[in-house]
């Protein structure tokens, strides 16, 4: 028995029993695909269950609002992925009349579906000889073959591939990485342990190599409630340092530890501190942490006591909107949205 083999009947021993395991499509695939991307498993898998409930195949989904896919999104956070995953199902029922494309070129043409994606559904749904590379199958092809090139993965998890059973065969490799192939791994538990070359060199500690970790700057993000008959204020803005294609609270960054060639990345917008020089505010008790890419921030929320003038948005052209409070992280689809949510009870804004 090789080594595909013998991964093979480890996994029909061993394998979860997952809902999108059980009669697998391309779209309830795509679905767990899109809701898997920054959410566990077992926070997933309710939300995963009445979501198909409720848009049980593309077609429905793609009928649906945004508002309604919203709503059953709830609780999973990152609601971007649910806007975009709603517009590339309209995409492929318009232009493949609801069947997700067979081919690895016209996948990758949908909007949201990059080469792991792509590769998974086709590889489960439609049997196509693709392998998959997530963070769980670097793990193990970095050690099977002692390889620390990461760019060299891709073409060794393809050289590895079980062509009987592609789409069994990823989602071994991803279940071995996630269950026995760990960064402690339990190697004596591992189906493929006499073709891995790290095993047999004993060099697992050191595959795959530990990334360098890059200095983090530290800085303040200081976001405002600014608000009128009950609505939030959202803007968004293209020149910002963060969050450039969202709407967000405004905010300012305050305190930023930073070295002196970036601080004039930094900068806040000239508009910003106008607004909040006009409007009178209070710090709302409590902070949360929160971190962006080689950045750690600290996050504080104000409190405003008077009304934007109203051609202040006109005379500064800057793309907004009024929500109703209770769809801040709808709206807001960050997860620090969900973490201001927690420290505003107390504000009169939100109700308790």
């Amino acid at each position: 028995m090789n080594a595909q083999e013998s991964l093979k009947a480890w996994f029909d021993l061993n394998k979860r029993d997952l809902p999108f395991r059980n009669k697998p499509s391309a779209y309830k695939i795509w679905v767990s695909e899109v809701m898997l991307q920054q959410t566990r498993v077992a926070a997933m898998l309710p939300l995963y269950n009445q979501f198909l409930l409720n848009f049980p195949d593309m077609e429905t989904l793609s009928r649906a609002t945004e508002e309604e896919v919203l709503e059953h999104w709830r609780g999973l956070g990152y609601y971007s992925r649910a806007r975009n995953l709603h517009k590339a199902c309209q995409i492929v029922t318009s232009r493949y009349n609801g069947r997700f494309p067979e081919t690895l070129e016209e996948a990758l043409e949908i909007p949201g579906v990059g080469p792991y994606t792509a590769r998974a559904i086709l590889s489960m749904a439609y049997g196509k000889k693709y392998a998959v590379l997530d963070g769980n199958v670097k793990r193990v092809i970095s050690r099977i073959f002692t390889e620390s090139d990461e760019k060299k993965w891709q073409s060794l998890a393809d050289s590895f591939l079980n062509l009987d059973c592609p789409g069994d065969h990823n989602q071994a490799m991803m279940e071995l990485g996630a269950l026995v192939c760990l960064p402690k791994p339990f190697c004596s538990k591992c189906p493929v342990q006499n073709s891995c070359k790290a095993f047999k060199e004993n060099t697992i500690d050191k595959y795959p190599p530990s990334k360098l970790e890059k200095t983090k700057f530290e800085l303040e993000l200081h976001f405002y409630l600014i608000y009128k008959q009950g609505k939030l204020l959202l803007i968004q803005d293209s020149s910002r340092r963060f969050f450039k294609k969202l709407y967000t609270l405004p905010f300012l960054i305050e305190n930023a530890k930073l070295p002196a060639k970036e601080a004039k990345n930094y900068l806040n917008p000239s508009y910003m501190k106008e607004m909040i020089g006009r409007l009178p505010s209070e710090l709302i008790p409590g902070s949360a942490s929160h971190s962006i890419t080689h950045h750690k921030i600290k996050i504080f929320c104000h409190k405003t006591f008077k009304d934007l003038p109203e051609d202040f948005l006109l005379g500064h052209s800057l793309d907004s909107k009024w929500i109703d409070k209770d769809r801040l992280e709808m709206e807001f689809p960050s997860s620090i949205a969900k973490k201001i949510l927690k420290f505003l009870p107390g504000t009169g804004l939100f109700q308790e």
